[in-house]
């Protein structure tokens, strides 16, 4: 939903770290020497490098902003709001809420070769309801799956439509709701609508739910929905969970919410949600927006600074926020006021491998905008995950527990020998069969080590890391 219509309604690292060494092997006097001046090289360079923490993840703010501004047609006049991106034969297709002269917001459509030029179809693509029906008045937070046979498109749709700003009780006509195409511009809707709807008054949805991100479990064959939830008692925000075998019936997770805001003070202790997810390498990402009740303007009934947070899931339920959130916010040059107020709020995701690029588009006052992370790793909580390296070790810094995983190329029989910074074995292990292993730390020395994985075709990789 439109960042402006929950404001109305309150009213009330880049982190210098592990540059890999790859090494074919080396003879046993050479290895060490080596060894050692990797160790003397760390143990020089790590005050400098820990000291150059940042929040952000590589993002970058495109500098042309806005990619996307609502008109000149009737039908997205007045605002457009929550991106959603998917890939298709190398083209970006781009579905949002369109509000339109009649103050009416419906589902727009248009596409991109780039992600920053983009051709807007004719008309909207989905229509709102007949009158009378659940969705008469107000479409919004798209989200496409691309499915064998086509696209399905879920969507927030209500009754009471704008003047839901000043009728508090046009939440209760809130629900999600699903439409199939075979070609992404002709739409059929479900006549199973609503397919989802919210909880019951006093629980953590029980107001209203909306902005749906919906993938499909590739070990299941289930869909996955994350979702807002907002309650009636605080009107704050957090994020649920929700899976279906048909994507029609849906059972909500009963630890709900998954992703809850944080305590007072903190960047997200108001408001945490408009989820976007991908799954890549084996564990789920999540970008989202979060607000802090210290950046309510009590004076224009609206936020001062939006942040875009990031999270990770192993299995879309555990979630681990990212230890540098915020990576980037309202005031993230470059910054001018008449685009970004109001933004960075729903943001969207698409990872294209082919050049390790992350492109993330956010709504904001001037309309879509648009962000990108130029970069093979990605930190993300406690991992850091590289799809061109054979191994990856965390957490780190670590504390109480060490994993370290092989990829598939180099799943085969390996070792490593653990360093202190005097070149002194402290711990090993040989002929690991399982390509993931993990080992208790909490008998270590707090400090700095290194740590050497020797696989079985002869590359060896070398990684500082911290112990707590």
């Amino acid at each position: 939903m439109f960042l402006q219509r929950y404001e109305v309604r309150i009213e009330i690292v880049n982190f210098k770290f592990l540059n890999f060494v790859y090494l074919k092997s080396l003879q046993s006097s050479a290895y060490k020497i080596l060894i050692m001046k990797i160790l003397l090289l760390f143990s020089i360079s790590f005050i400098v490098s820990f000291t150059q923490v940042s929040a952000q993840l590589n993002w970058e703010k495109y500098i042309n902003n806005p990619v996307i501004t609502n008109g000149p047609a009737f039908y997205d006049a007045v605002a457009v709001g929550q991106p959603s991106v998917i890939m298709v034969d190398d083209t970006f297709r781009l579905y949002y809420s369109a509000v339109g002269g009649d103050m009416k917001s419906r589902i727009g459509y248009a596409w991109s070769p780039d992600g920053i030029n983009w051709t807007k179809h004719s008309d909207m693509v989905i229509n709102t309801g007949y009158p009378g029906e659940w969705d008469s008045e107000w479409l919004d937070t798209p989200e496409i799956v691309k499915v064998d046979s086509g696209y399905l498109c879920y969507f927030y749709g209500d009754s009471i439509g704008y003047d839901t700003l000043n009728d508090l009780n046009g939440v209760t006509h809130s629900a999600i709701g699903v439409a199939f195409s075979p070609d992404g511009i002709n739409w059929t809707k479900s006549p199973a609508n609503p397919i989802f709807t919210k909880g019951n008054m006093g629980e953590w949805d029980g107001t209203w739910i909306e902005s749906p991100a919906v993938i499909r479990d590739e070990n299941t064959g289930e869909l996955m929905m994350w979702y807002n939830g907002v309650d009636t008692a605080t009107w704050k925000i957090q994020i649920g969970l929700a899976t279906s075998p048909d994507g029609i019936n849906w059972t909500k997770y009963a630890g709900n919410p998954v992703l809850q805001h944080g305590n007072w003070g903190e960047y997200d202790d108001s408001w945490l949600g408009t989820p976007a997810v991908i799954f890549k390498n084996n564990h789920y990402e999540m970008w989202y927006s979060a607000t802090s009740s210290n950046d309510y303007n009590i004076a224009t009934y609206s936020f001062d600074t939006i942040s875009i947070c990031f999270a990770y899931s192993d299995d879309g339920i555990q979630w681990n926020k990212h230890p540098q959130n915020p990576l980037f916010n309202t005031g993230t040059a470059p910054y001018d006021s008449l685009l970004e107020h109001g933004g960075p709020w729903a943001p969207d995701v698409v990872y294209i491998p082919d050049s390790s690029t992350y492109y993330l588009w956010y709504e904001a006052a001037g309309g879509f905008l648009l962000a990108t992370s130029d970069s093979d790793f990605v930190y993300v909580g406690d991992k850091e995950f590289n799809t061109k390296n054979p191994v990856t070790v965390f957490p780190n810094p670590a504390s109480g527990m060490l994993n370290i995983e092989t990829n598939e190329k180099h799943n085969n029989e390996w070792s490593f020998i653990l360093y202190d910074l005097f070149g002194r074995v402290v711990f090993a292990k040989d002929n690991i069969a399982n390509p993931k292993f993990s080992f208790e730390t909490g008998w270590l020395e707090p400090g700095t080590y290194i740590i050497c994985v020797q696989l079985l075709d002869g590359l060896t990789v070398i990684e500082k890391i911290i112990i707590r």
